[in-house]
């Protein structure tokens, strides 16, 4: 099954549909089960979700709100996807919500990684939704090209739900080599996955990887794990 496709003129337009698409998904989950799981990431594409979210009347306090990866950074690093989650989503409404941040006090990635899993064994699965990005190298989560730990994160196999990754340097990461992602087997234990793409540049990487099921680019797993679960909404 492929995933599902729309494109808007705007970021605005794309913000408002998502919007709704995140809400039905936390209030259908909250209604059956009384309670709901949201799996959120970084970067500047989402914010204007997560601020439409942190307004929107949900029963916030039965939702557990954590992260798809993280940079292996202090909480006031500017790089800090938990700081970021704070500032815009865990706000108004959202506040009540309940966080679970994927760092941990340990200094190296792989001495946190069972701490970090017995977290977020935690948290209820399938995810209510998750939300993910893509950058122009085709990484979504921290499944970035060549990564140490990659070949783990994307097994099938491996039932683990996070990986420690240490990505080789480039334009894309920046200085934040050393991450935690959620593994294949977490991203594909989920009710529904949004894509967030602004930009022709992006949307041309996404669609040869979405043309080409040999594609070695990480986000071409992500749709092979997520199939027709998958929605990707994109904006100039």
């Amino acid at each position: 099954m492929s995933p599902t496709l729309k494109h808007f003129d705007n970021a605005a337009q794309l913000t408002a549909i998502a919007t709704d698409i995140v809400c039905a998904r936390l209030l259908e989950d909250i209604n059956t089960s009384g309670q709901a799981s949201l799996m959120v990431s970084g970067g500047s594409t989402p914010a204007p979700l997560y601020k439409s979210l942190s307004t929107q009347d949900i029963s916030w306090g039965k939702v557990q709100v954590a992260l798809v990866d993280e940079r292996w950074v202090d909480e006031n690093d500017n790089g800090s996807n938990t700081n970021f989650v704070r500032k815009s989503l865990l706000q108004n409404k959202a506040g009540q919500a309940e966080f679970i941040p994927m760092k941990t006090r340990h200094s190296e990635i792989e001495k946190a990684q069972p701490h970090v899993e017995t977290a977020y064994q935690k948290i209820p699965r399938p995810y209510s939704a998750i939300v993910l990005g893509m950058g122009l190298d085709g990484h979504t989560a921290s499944w970035f090209p060549g990564a140490e730990g990659l070949p783990q994160a994307l097994d099938p196999k491996n039932k683990n739900l996070v990986q420690a990754i240490t990505a080789k340097p480039s334009d894309v990461t920046g200085a934040y080599l050393q991450r935690m992602s959620l593994t294949r087997s977490a991203v594909e234990n989920c009710t529904l996955a949004l894509l967030l793409i602004t930009g022709a540049q992006k949307k041309k990487v996404f669609m040869q990887a979405l043309e080409d099921p040999k594609s070695p680019l990480p986000i071409r797993t992500a749709i092979d794990a997520l199939g027709e679960r998958l929605i990707v909404l994109s904006a100039d």
